[in-house]
């Protein structure tokens, strides 16, 4: 009963492009909600549309109502979106231009307090005035229209909902200078469409509309859907949020953070700004070196422009962590470099996994190496205390048989054998304690070889290693294995070389390859003879053995009265391999 059975209406032409305006804002709406429900921004957006639906269509039922009540009535029902669609506006473009904490955490809603309070004064203007008063018909124009003046509080909404207007505003402009082109084109589409909404009712409040009878901002609402329509079709405005700061940024586990060319940077998520204890320090514009200052080796990272991936570690109360940090080229949409991108990733646990794997792999090197060893002696040793036992029987029967000049001749052999295989024994003992230490340090055992080759020879070896080689990158079997190669050439130079200068050099860094070469100008042999009763035959097939064994190759040259050169290239574990040589130094 009461107003709905007293409304009255008549044709007005005017209507039509407001209802044209309410139709294409509800079907953008009903569109988004069935299609697009789950996307970001699209509750927003769902929204934004219905409360200009209800504007639009509101106004035109105002417009076409032809007594007082019906047009206060539908004048009334318009302030439910006036009032509230500066809201749903902002939260739309806080949530596509990523700044949508507030509205993750609902803090938003405290905006819609005043728009509350000006709809229930509407609703009760006949008590109050507060909103408007003084209203009456006027039939002077082409329909009649209600004409009222404007009380304290509609102005203070006006003021207020225009200043949220005017911040979602600042968003898309600053949204529209974005480097991404598809991004500025959304926010561009946005902004257009939002201030064919915010314009005209601003000229209309003051005084500047060319109609001064009522607002014509509905009429706008079409056009503005269009637009925003456009940016949804076909520029996929659901389907595409704002590259820096897309939610799936933010919160992810690794740090994020852009550069300019001049090093400043431009963005950086909330994992970065932990790792290096930014805090609330000014980020945007500042100088990577002012950003990074607390972790000094990351801005100097970002300065070099000839790293691309290294390793960082920090120390962060009181624990070591390691980062794998990432520089890579962004270029602008024509292909030229723009800045850079920096990833960090925590690969703590990582390196840890990878130490216990090579100390496992050490532990296994080191057991192969003593079997070796363990074969090695029962192989030459049992010969050669075979050939003592033989001996020792040949002597008893010489003395049984009275024969003492052939007897000693005997036992000073037997002498001399024995000597031999004590040697020997001693060579395999000092070898299985030396495993232990090519488990610990590489370069501390190579210098304990030398040593013992300088003492024993009396001859003094130049070592030449050029710096930057890591020794990590080479399997543990293949650390072991190269000492080995290295102790038996020494031992053969201060067995059969007679040489007065030993050099070994490592050379530089090439295809993947640590390369060794020894070297010395002692009488020298003749290669093509394997074993001349001198042993070095079998000395130079164990090297051989050795280097086939860790995949590596192995060159032997030498001439009689020249000296003699050993080169042997081993190859670095797989999946380390540079490229750079490593300069000597």
């Amino acid at each position: 009963m009461g107003v709905e059975e007293d409304m009255q209406y008549q044709y007005i032409p005017y209507i039509w492009p407001l209802l044209a305006s309410a139709f294409a804002s509800l079907s953008l709406g009903v569109y988004a909600l069935l299609m697009k429900r789950g996307a970001k921004s699209a509750v927003s957006f769902i929204l934004s549309m219905a409360v200009v639906t209800i504007w639009s269509s509101a106004n035109a039922l105002e417009m076409s109502a032809a007594d007082f009540n019906t047009k206060l009535f539908w004048a009334n029902m318009q302030y439910f979106a006036y009032c509230y669609s500066p809201v749903t506006l902002l939260a739309l473009c806080m949530e596509f231009t990523g700044c949508d904490r507030w509205v993750r955490s609902k803090k938003v809603l405290w905006l819609a307090i005043v728009p509350t309070l000006i709809v229930m004064l509407v609703w009760t203007d006949g008590m109050n005035g507060l909103v408007r008063y003084d209203m009456h018909m006027d039939y002077s124009g082409a329909f009649p229209v209600i004409k009222k003046k404007y009380g304290a509080a509609f102005f203070v909404h006006a003021v207020y909902s225009h200043m949220i207007n005017f911040t979602a505003a600042l968003l898309l402009l600053r949204a529209a200078f974005s480097k991404n082109s598809v991004y500025r084109k959304q926010a561009v589409a946005l902004f257009i469409g939002v201030s064919l909404i915010v314009v005209p009712n601003i000229l209309y409040i003051s005084g500047l509309s060319p109609v001064k009878k009522f607002d014509i901002t509905p009429v706008f609402f079409g056009p503005a859907g269009l637009i925003i329509a456009w940016g949804i079709f076909r520029l996929k405005l659901f389907d595409l949020v704002p590259v820096a700061r897309a939610t799936v940024i933010e919160n992810m586990d690794a740090g994020i953070m852009v550069l300019d060319l001049q090093n400043r940077v431009l963005d950086i998520n909330p994992a970065l700004k932990r790792i290096i204890g930014s805090g609330s320090l000014k980020i945007s514009g500042e100088p990577v070196e002012k950003v990074c200052s607390g972790v000094p080796e990351l801005a100097r990272m970002c300065t070099d422009r000839s790293v691309f991936q290294c390793e960082l570690p920090v120390k962060a109360n009181g624990e070591q962590h390691i980062y794998e940090v990432l520089l890579s080229p962004l270029n602008d949409s024509r292909g030229v470099l723009a800045g850079r991108l920096v990833t960090v990733n925590e690969i703590t646990e990582k390196k840890r996994a990878q130490q216990e794997y090579m100390k496992q792999q050490w532990r296994l090197a080191v057991i192969e190496e003593r079997e070796r060893l363990a074969r090695d002696m029962h192989d030459n040793l049992g010969q050669v205390l075979g050939f003592i036992n033989l001996q020792a029987q040949g002597i008893r029967q010489e003395l049984v048989n009275a024969g003492t000049e052939v007897a000693s001749h005997k036992l000073d052999k037997l002498v001399m054998v024995t000597q031999k295989a004590h040697d020997e024994i001693r060579e395999y003992i000092r070898n299985a304690r030396y495993a232990a230490l090519m488990e610990k340090d590489f370069l501390s055992a190579l210098q304990n070889d030398i040593k013992n080759f300088e003492e024993q020879a009396g001859v003094r070896v130049e070592c030449d290693i050029p710096e930057g080689i890591v020794w990590e990158q080479l399997e543990p079997a293949a650390r072991i294995n190269m000492l080995n190669i290295i102790r038996e050439a020494l031992n053969n130079i201060r067995k059969h070389a007679g040489a007065r200068q030993v050099k070994i050099s490592f050379l530089p860094l090439q295809r993947g390859q640590i390369r060794v070469c020894i070297e010395d100008d002692g009488r020298g042999f003749d290669d093509t003879l394997r074993d001349n009763g001198t042993g070095r035959g079998f000395g130079l097939n164990i090297m051989r053995e050795r280097a086939s064994d860790i995949g590596a190759s192995i060159s032997i040259e030498s001439e009689l009265g020249k000296g003699s050169r050993i080169i042997l290239c081993v190859p670095i574990k797989k999946g380390e391999e540079k490229t750079d040589e490593i300069a000597v130094g």
